[in-house]
């Protein structure tokens, strides 16, 4: 137990953020489901100690159990710095691992565990600027999604820092990410990191190129984690490509596949958007209360149900637009009732969206030709990376208050507009009414709303 105890220690001091909800997230071990293998070396370089001794590395696998480590798998290095122990762990996931030595964290890692899988683990201390690196089926699948999903990452900000939006170059970089992210499921199959990295390609690629996602969402099958997530992409690819109608059959075809009540109750969530994004409202409420009637145990989705009623009932055109208060990137403060006697354009947007890319310009002009008397936009940022966000708006002139939400939709603004997809924008008047909603590339609709508005008060 002396040897645990400078880990455990250091497990209260050090947060570290894994991938997955299934690490760090469960209650103790009571039920042992996965169990896998890691053995390895560690040493030390001879320019720090010249004496061959790497004994008393101490390796630690843990489980946070409110604020304090479980033992998913511990050992100590012997002369010739080799370990090797079984990791028992109540599911698959990601799970910290640290190494320590004479009382000192030497090395923090994010290990895959999933059953029957072995793992090995090489390192020289100090580590510098390396870190600690497993290698096994799981650990190489995961290694192959974050490393393509940081080069796409990287790629992106310095198409957004360039000032110049190349939609060719952004669509080129979105195809190769994708092509990898799907033959990460051949190369390494059945392991979380293919199950992630199929799922995302499938996210990806919905709008790029409609017809290969709809191709390779159905080839997901329905036991996977994401099935219900790419059901609602395939439901917008098709939607694009053959009309709504189609769009809901679609849903349909999901829902008689899908394995499970919360799967179901996803889809039938996506049915109610559907409805929504046509508006039709009396089907998207009645879509909405059998979500509710059929599933009343899946509180997530039967209080996004209540959300959807919520909309219906509370933001259609001629009805008060929901009051709030946010923070620019600046520090101001922007209320929207402070704001009558103007036109509000609302919007919900990501950065890296190439129709709001498209749409900037337009947007840009539309506040010129109206005038700050007239016409306010305030801007919400749904992307959570402030760098992102930044960088876009870096030698840019988008006028109009901006907000960076950092919780995404979750944000109590987009909560309050039901915001469900990007961009999305809403219209108010000059009294606080809701003149209309604009879901998608509907610029030039909105635009020929305020300018027919303001032809009827002059």
């Amino acid at each position: 137990m002396n040897q645990r105890f400078t880990l455990f220690i250091a497990w209260m001091a050090c947060s570290l953020a894994l991938s997955m909800a299934a690490c760090g997230q469960k209650d103790a071990v009571e039920e042992t489901t996965v169990h896998s293998y890691l053995e390895g070396r560690l040493t030390v370089s001879a320019e720090i100690d010249s004496v061959p001794d790497y004994r008393d590395f101490e390796v630690l696998v843990a489980l946070n159990n409110e604020g304090l480590p479980d033992t998913l798998g511990f050992a100590v290095t012997d002369s010739t710095g080799g370990f090797h122990f079984d990791i028992t762990a109540p599911e698959r996931g990601f799970y910290p691992l640290f190494v320590s030595r004479r009382g000192q964290i030497l090395g923090v890692g994010e290990l895959a565990v999933a059953e029957g899988d072995s793992a090995t683990l090489k390192a020289t201390f100090p580590l510098g600027n390396r870190s600690l690196r497993f290698r096994s089926m799981e650990n190489s699948a995961w290694a192959a999604y974050r490393n393509t999903k940081a080069q796409y990452n990287k790629a992106l900000v310095e198409i957004i820092r360039s000032g110049q939006y190349d939609e060719q170059a952004v669509a080129n970089s979105v195809a190769q990410t994708t092509m990898i992210f799907w033959n990460i499921r051949t190369t390494f199959p059945n392991t979380m990191g293919s199950e992630v990295a199929s799922a995302e390609a499938v996210l990806m690629i919905g709008g790029w190129n409609d017809s290969l996602a709809l191709a390779w969402a159905m080839e997901i099958d329905p036991q996977h984690s994401s099935y219900a997530e790419v059901g609602r992409m395939a439901r917008q690819a098709q939607a694009r490509l053959a009309g709504q109608a189609a769009a809901l059959q679609l849903i349909g075809d999901f829902q008689a596949r899908a394995v499970n009540d919360q799967q179901r109750a996803q889809l039938q969530a996506e049915r109610v958007l559907a409805h929504l994004d046509s508006l039709q409202h009396d089907e998207a409420l009645a879509a909405a209360h059998a979500l509710i009637d059929t599933y009343p145990t899946n509180t997530d989705w039967t209080d996004w149900a209540a959300r959807a009623i919520y909309e219906l009932e509370n933001l259609l055109p001629g009805m008060m637009a929901p009051s709030f208060t946010a923070t620019t990137k600046e520090g101001d403060t922007v209320v929207l009732d402070s704001l009558r006697g103007r036109l509000v354009l609302l919007e919900f947007y990501v950065p890296q969206d190439p129709v709001f890319q498209r749409e900037v310009q337009e947007r840009n002009a539309l506040y010129e030709a109206v005038g700050e008397v007239a016409l306010v936009i305030v801007s919400v940022s749904a992307e959570p990376d402030t760098l992102l966000n930044e960088a876009f708006l870096e030698g840019r002139d988008v006028p109009g208050f901006h907000v960076f939400a950092p919780e995404g939709l979750d944000h109590r603004i987009a909560r309050s507009y039901n915001i469900n997809v990007l961009p999305t924008r809403y219209l108010i008047d000059s009294e606080g009414k809701i003149i209309g909603k604009y879901v998608g590339g509907a610029m030039a609709t909105l635009r020929e709303d305020v300018m027919a508005l303001l032809r009827q008060d002059t």
